[in-house]
This record gives structure tokens, sequence and C-alpha cells, in this order.
């Protein structure tokens, strides 16, 4: 599949309106780290501005970054919001498309200002520059691009839906059908000999992975797995969406089922589970594969 440098993006609306040919991508600078996306764009003025990419996120710029770059703010009466730098258009990545461009400015406090998963990074990005595009996510590569075509829907092989800007799905697990978030950004900070490590993982409310611990008592249980008092583990031996299967999914919980707050869905299928393969989400028509 042929891509094109990033310099194509310089000077384009948040919708690339110009008309690509047929399969053609635009190749995004990322890496990995621990199994979850971080998109890499330089600044205009020298420096690499890390964005954590989140699918299940609504986005932030720490304020720490906004400090560092000068970056303007202005008050919408409850928060402090922000825009993000100017990048070099070389090494670049897309506008927002949503909230007139705009992020709110987070400033960690007590715990949060500790914790490994919000270190190293000057900015989440998630729904709302997720939104309205199509985006490939190879993550045996350590590769993404955004497609300037839509998917195929003969190719789109998992079902997926959409709640505002933030994709659904249904699993199954043991029979057991149910609603979860595709959440490439689940992280949990491990404790290892060598300090905690972050790495990517799913998410399961406290009182599910109970009920699944005693309902099916050989699945693997690890408590206390995490820097975070209260977070246990628990590796499902088979889930499938739709017709896809991934196997050895570990699932953890989180304190308070904090990420779950305001949310419907029983889980967050995170990027644990498909680690070797390719994600392709056509979100203007509610498209996935997973292959």
């Amino acid at each position: 599949m042929r891509r094109r440098s990033f310099l194509a993006l310089a000077a384009v609306s948040p919708l690339l309106a110009a008309a690509p040919a047929p399969s053609e991508e635009i190749a995004l600078p990322v890496e990995l780290r621990g199994g979850r996306f971080f998109a890499m764009p330089r600044v205009a003025g020298g420096g690499v501005f890390a964005c954590w990419l989140d699918t299940d996120g609504s986005g932030f710029v720490f304020a720490n970054a906004v400090a560092r770059l000068t970056l303007p703010t202005r008050s919408d009466g409850m928060q402090s919001l922000t825009r993000l730098p100017r990048f070099d258009p070389t090494h670049g990545v897309p506008p927002l498309v949503r909230n007139g461009g705009e992020l709110p400015v987070f400033d960690p406090k007590n715990g949060d200002g500790g914790d490994p998963i919000l270190q190293g990074f000057d900015a989440q990005l998630g729904g709302s520059w997720f939104a309205d595009r199509v985006w490939r996510l190879d993550f045996a590569r350590s590769a993404m691009s955004l497609r300037l075509t839509a998917l195929p829907a003969g190719l789109a092989n998992l079902p997926v839906t959409f709640e505002g800007v933030y994709p659904r799905t249904m699993v199954t697990i043991a029979s057991e059908t149910l609603p979860m978030s595709l959440d490439i950004a689940a992280s949990v900070a491990v404790l290892t000999p060598n300090g905690p490590t972050v790495e990517a993982t799913s998410f399961v409310r406290r009182a599910t992975l109970e009920r699944w611990h005693s309902e099916h008592p050989q699945w693997q249980v690890d408590r206390a797995v995490s820097t975070l008092p209260g977070v246990d583990r628990i590796v499902v031996p088979e889930v499938r969406v739709g017709g896809g299967v991934f196997t050895n999914v570990g699932f953890t919980t989180r304190p308070a089922d904090d990420v779950f707050e305001g949310a419907v869905v029983a889980g967050k299928l995170g990027a644990n589970a498909y680690a070797d393969r390719i994600v392709t989400i056509d979100y203007p028509n509610a498209r996935l594969r997973i292959e």
C-alpha cells in the first residue's frame, strides 16, 4: 500500500479536502510504549510534543506543557482550554476536528501527579481528534496511518457502534455477551523488581472480575498487581468479538471502578487483546477491521 509523507498535511483542512488516490495513507510519527500508541510530532520551534492516543478518552494538555511552550489559554467558566502547538509540517499530526480545536488543560493533583501512567508525555489526544477520520493502527509494526479513503464495507469484520466519538463493541466471554469500549489506551502500572512498568491492559469492573473468578476458578487471577492499591488481574482464555477471537486477555480492575464513572459498559477492550494485529477503524462509516 502506497504511503505519503506527512508533508501533505501542511496546509490541509481538518477533513483533508484534497481528493486522494484510492488506498493512499499518510504515515504518522508514532511509537509504542508498553503496547500503547503515542504520537511524536515535532513542534515548529523544535522539540517533540508527545501525545498519548486514547480512543476512549476526551483529551487534554498537561499544564506544564502549556507553560513550557507558552500556549495561549482561555476559560469557558468551568475549565481552562488551550490548543495544540504549531507542528513541523514534515513531522506533525492532523489537527483536532471537534470542540473548536481546543483541549482542557490538566494539572495533576494529589496521587495523579505521581501516577506512572501519567508520566512522559505532553497531551492526550482522544475522541475529538480521532473523530470523523479513518485510522490504521499496526501494533505488530509500531506503525499508524491516516487513511484518506473509507474502509470498504466488505472489509469490515467486527461490530462497532459509537457513543458520540467513542467506539463500542459487543464482547462474548464464556457465552455471556457484554458491551465494551474499544480502548487503545487502557493502561496498568505493573510492579516489577526494577520498579513500575506501564503496559497495555483491558479493564473490567470489580464485580465482574469477582463473578468470573467464582464461576471460572481455573482462570488465572493475580492480586495487587499495580502500584495502586486494590488492582487485580484476571486472564480470560478466550474473548470473542463478532467472528474474531482473542486469547489469554488480561483484564485489570481500577480503584473504585474509576474508569467506568458515568459509563454503561461492562469493560474496556484494550490493546493487549490485539497487540499483534492491525486495527482499522472508520469513524464516519462505523466500520472496524482487526486482522
